[in-house]
């Protein structure tokens, strides 16, 4: 279990990821508690529930099992990083990375209006490990994970975006698979049993290119998709409806640009 803590503006949310038990935490003072569990507790007075998908894998596998089951056109990508040089290491400059993270965001047009669901620096640092990766000398890449004894999930991940340069392009593509295979092979020799990549969008369980890039990238690794729940407590109804409102802007954010598509066709 990994207790987690993040404050936005007056208001402290707390996360509490891998429980196993509900009311089996102890947790600090807060206004906001959510529970990450791949377990259903069903319905608990007080509590909302709300489910997606994830995709993990069993480490406890041989990795020649784990290998075997990752898409060829992944298994070049990391072969080809091995052979260009690229290395994957753990930092602590989450300095660097956190700019990375923030244009890759608004690049990409990920970030959310309030920064409500994006790692802060300090969540970062306090409570996340961090895997870069090095090509040329230069930080392209990096994943941020939340452990306990048993688990591995990917927080946040981020990589810079050289769309000019078709090359480079190919060698940062290289890179983020290589980043997950060694996070996979590191968390592997620390006896952590899953890995897990941090949600999903869909549940397809078959791959095909109608998955998002995300989604297919993720897909390609070859684990397993599950659900996972989150169960939220508020301490007010007004702290329930700002984070609903928050979290509507969130989603809205998406769904405009795909309605806007559907109509020009």
């Amino acid at each position: 279990m990994l207790i987690t803590e993040k404050k936005f503006g007056i208001f402290k949310f707390v996360n509490v990821y891998f429980s196993e038990e509900p009311g089996t935490a102890d947790i600090p003072d807060c206004d906001v508690i959510i529970n990450h569990t791949y377990k259903n507790w069903g319905d608990i007075e007080g509590f909302e529930r709300e489910n997606n998908f994830t995709a993990t894998i069993d480490l406890t596998q041989d990795l020649d099992e784990i290998w075997s089951r990752i898409k060829r056109q992944h298994r070049r990508h990391i072969r080809r990083a091995e052979k260009d040089g690229t290395r994957v290491i753990i930092s602590d400059n989450y300095e660097e990375f956190h700019q990375i993270h923030k244009r890759f965001l608004k690049q990409k047009k990920y970030g959310d209006l309030f920064g409500l669901k994006t790692l802060s620096l300090e969540t970062m640092q306090k409570f996340g490990i961090l895997f870069i990766a090095v090509s040329q000398g230069e930080t392209v890449g990096g994943n941020v994970y939340f452990l306990d004894g048993n688990n591995a999930r990917l927080g946040c991940h981020a990589y810079l975006l050289k769309e000019n340069n078709p090359d480079r392009y190919k060698q940062i593509a290289d890179a983020n698979c290589y980043l997950h295979w060694e996070a996979i092979r590191y968390f592997k020799n620390l006896n952590i049993i899953n890995y897990d990549f941090g949600g999903l969008a869909s549940n397809q369980t078959t791959i095909n290119h109608q998955l998002s890039g995300l989604d297919y990238f993720i897909r390609s690794f070859g684990g397993n998709v599950i659900f996972q729940y989150e169960y939220r407590r508020f301490n007010s109804r007004f702290h329930r409806f700002l984070f609903h409102s928050w979290d509507f802007l969130y989603t809205l954010r998406y769904i405009l640009p795909r309605l806007s598509k559907i109509q020009h066709k």
